[in-house]
This record gives C-alpha cells, structure tokens and sequence, in this order.
C-alpha cells in the first residue's frame, strides 16, 4: 500500500488538533455527566470513552 507524503509539521499539527478533539469530547460526553442536573447516561459515556479513545489513538499514528 503506498503511503501518501505528508510534511512532519502538518502531521505534527493534525496530532495535535486530533488530541484537542479528544479531550473536548471526553470533556461534553464524560465529565459533562457529573456536573449536570440530567440523570447519568451510561450509554453517552461510553460512547465518549470509545470516541476519545479512538482519537487519542488517530493522533498517535498520525504523529509517526
């Protein structure tokens, strides 16, 4: 498969936004549950567990 060439400071900075993202969304869909008034959602908060983890990832294999 071949790889597409991509300068290290845009793959640098792509990490960079991808981890960003992952903390927004740990931060709406996880601890957002603890502070607000609506009962706790176990399903919201795994699905933000599993999309902040696959960003967290993305932003890791993208780094290399």
């Amino acid at each position: 498969m071949a790889r597409i060439k991509i300068k290290q400071e845009f793959r640098l900075q792509l990490s960079e936004k991808l981890m960003d993202l992952g903390n927004l969304v740990a931060a709406a869909l996880i601890i957002g549950q603890f502070i607000s008034d609506r009962e706790f959602s176990v399903t919201l908060f795994i699905i933000g567990m599993i999309l902040a983890i696959i960003l967290y990832l993305a932003s890791y294999i993208v780094s290399f």
